[in-house]
């Protein structure tokens, strides 16, 4: 066996944080994934991973051969990937895509049907997806954020934008009511909040209605898709991604409340990939599919 093999299969252990996930990864049995790693862990002289409830966790000494070996074993595969051309695009591949749920909920998944790869999934915030990575625990990942990691590369894709919205029952305020109206008005309103902070609704409520955010909140749900939700079912008012609450609003399970589309600065969406996949035609038809931008019409 070539120890090329050992290292694939400890990487794609790493990487996976199983043995039965890699093997997948590597279209081989658990027994062949399980075996190499016994015997290059023999060669090392120590052990490489735990077993633990939660998975295969890596000891230092795992960590340590992971960062010697995976840069070098990656650009090997890039190479194979270029000399074996357009063979690999007619092969079924597999991605390992990392974004925010309901970004990948109510945009990407409609759009990434039928792309000829297999997509596995996982979900988290900036800064844990951009991690997972750089590690190579991930394909691809979807920010707001841009990566600092030298190894990582990136390419712009859809903005995101931001829209006032409340259930179908509430009459939104006269159009033309002052700044201290409007805050009077939203003040009295029931809020809908992905977190106690508010970030986003604070910064428009200072910048453009010049007062501390006054609602109050009725429902507080580290879920976007609940937020929504719940403004449906009345809870309160939101401000929300538009792309989430496009089909509410084309149902009139929502309605807008007042236009903030140009009055919030939008968020850019970014596609981050390690640098040795930058040719991958998997990676290029994911950030080409989810570069277009779809309008929500503004009241």
């Amino acid at each position: 066996m070539s120890h090329l093999e050992w290292y694939r299969n400890f990487i794609a252990v790493y990487r996976a944080g199983s043995v039965s996930e890699a093997a997948k990864l590597r279209h081989l049995t658990q027994p062949a994934v399980s075996q190499q790693l016994a015997a290059l862990e023999t060669a090392v002289g120590v052990p490489l991973f735990v077993r633990t409830p939660k998975g295969m966790q890596p000891t230092a000494r795992g960590d340590a051969l992971y960062h010697q070996v995976f840069d070098a074993l990656d650009k090997l595969d890039r190479v194979s990937r270029s000399l074996r051309g357009r063979d690999v695009e007619s092969a079924m591949q597999s991605v390992r895509i990392g974004a925010p749920p309901e970004y990948f909920h109510a945009f990407a998944l409609e759009r990434l049907g039928g792309a000829g790869f297999e997509l596995v999934v996982r979900f988290g915030d900036d800064k844990e997806l951009l991690s997972m990575l750089e590690v190579g625990a991930l394909d691809v990942a979807i920010t707001t954020q841009k990566p600092s990691a030298k190894s990582l590369q990136h390419r712009s894709l859809a903005p995101k934008h931001f829209a006032l919205v409340g259930p179908p029952h509430l009459e939104p305020p006269a159009s033309d009511l002052g700044r201290d109206e409007l805050a009077s008005w939203l003040g009295a309103q029931p809020w809908v909040s992905y977190s106690q902070e508010l970030p986003i609704t604070r910064r428009f409520w200072q910048q453009h209605l010049h007062t501390r955010f006054e609602g109050k909140l009725s429902v507080v749900a580290p879920d976007l898709r609940a937020v929504l939700r719940a403004v449906e079912l009345g809870y309160g008012i939101s401000i929300l991604p538009d792309f989430l609450c496009r089909d509410a609003l084309a149902a009139a399970r929502v309605r807008h409340i007042w236009p903030v589309r140009h009055l919030i600065q939008g968020e850019q969406w970014i596609l981050s990939f390690r640098e040795v996949d930058s040719d991958r035609p998997e990676i290029i038809h994911i950030g080409d599919t989810l570069i277009t931008e779809e309008e929500v019409d503004a009241p």
